[in-house]
């Protein structure tokens, strides 16, 4: 078979396969990763192991139902049964990940039909759900070139999966650890520790329904690109294991949310819980500790106003370790300064009267 060089895709390919029908070349079916799909994107290789696959020949008539594929051999080919593209015709896939259920009996997550994908109360866990746009491909062909480029071309069914859900992390970072103040060369210092970070109030289950496009291709999503009847708020989650001492480059915080449920925010529901101490080495060399305890409304604290579908979202938060106003750039703008002033005299009329 030919070979090629693939360009990477957004988040990859795999292929599909055909079943009881004479062959003229006995050819079988096989998936291979293809990451040409969208050269102008960078993405991965395909790595979330097994995967489901459906397939209806002339656009109709079943051909496969939920078959599991996976790496074998090298290549990524249906596991339980084996596959042969037909003479004539066309054979239409539809594919998801991870494979779920038993070969040629249809799955539940998600439930698949030639025109719809659909999860129903789902509640997302630490596993990444793909689903593909759906490919035609003509009998008979198991490999298919891009008519804009020839030599880009890829062996088996193109299957291009986006994600289902959304990848929450937080970083955190210090916007500055000292200070020099140039008019008299004192430094001040500031160690920043974050004890603990917690965050509460995601809804971990909700429904998705994905509808086929016009284009007989990609997939119409739910209003805002959000999972609907969201339910199942998480109570509080720790996202650190030990204290963070922050520098000024940002920190990963262990991402325990992982995979969300794409979700709108709402005021007071999505929250990030914060016990933050910090311990400032004057100029003078006095030291002053405090402990600062706060609450942040994810949704108030960024333009984001949902996660959504295929979206990997990351909180970088800045701590500003001086003053609890946020609209300063440097320590220089909150330095302590003096207004001094000279309280008017009071006058006093005093009169006396001496005898003399």
């Amino acid at each position: 078979m030919k070979k090629y060089i693939l360009l990477t895709a957004l988040v990859l390919t795999a292929g599909a396969a055909c079943t009881k029908i004479e062959t003229e070349s006995k050819k079988e079916i096989t998936f291979e990763v293809a990451n040409r799909l969208q050269t102008k994107a960078d993405g991965v290789k395909y790595n979330n192991g097994a995967f489901g696959t459906y397939a209806w020949f002339n656009g109709s008539d079943e051909f496969m139902v939920n078959e599991k594929v996976d790496l074998a051999a090298g290549v990524w080919k249906t596991i339980d049964h084996t596959f042969y593209w037909p003479k004539t015709g066309s054979i239409d896939f539809i594919s998801y990940s991870p494979f779920d259920g038993t070969s040629n009996t249809a799955g539940s997550v998600p439930s698949v039909t030639a025109s719809s994908i659909t999860y129903t109360n789902y509640t997302v866990g630490t596993t990444d759900l793909l689903y593909a746009d759906k490919a035609k491909c003509a009998a008979n062909v198991n490999e298919i070139t891009d008519d804009a480029s020839p030599e880009s071309g890829y062996a088996g069914v193109p299957t291009l999966f986006r994600h289902a859900l959304a990848k929450l992390s937080f970083k955190v970072k210090a916007n500055f650890t000292e200070w020099t103040d140039a008019s008299n060369s004192t430094v001040t210092k500031w160690e920043v520790t974050v004890n603990s970070a917690k965050i509460s109030g995601f809804y971990t289950t909700g429904s998705c329904n994905l509808t086929l496009n016009t284009d007989g291709k990609t997939w119409d999503k739910p209003a805002g690109n959000v999972w609907t009847s969201p339910s199942g708020a998480t109570p509080a989650q720790e996202l650190i294991s030990t204290p963070v001492v922050l520098t000024t480059t940002p920190q990963d915080i262990a991402p325990a949310a992982g995979y969300v449920l794409p979700q709108t925010l709402t005021a007071g529901v999505q929250k990030l819980d914060l016990q933050v101490h910090i311990k400032t080495t004057l100029s003078n060399g006095k030291v002053i500790e405090e402990d600062f305890p706060s609450t942040l409304d994810l949704k108030d604290i960024s333009s984001l106003s949902a996660w959504e579908m295929n979206q990997n979202i990351v909180y970088t938060i800045n701590f500003k370790p001086t003053a609890t106003e946020s609209d300063f750039d440097s320590p220089e703008d909150v330095t302590i300064t003096f207004d001094p002033a000279v309280a008017d005299w009071e006058n006093v009329a005093a009169s006396a009267t001496i005898q003399i």
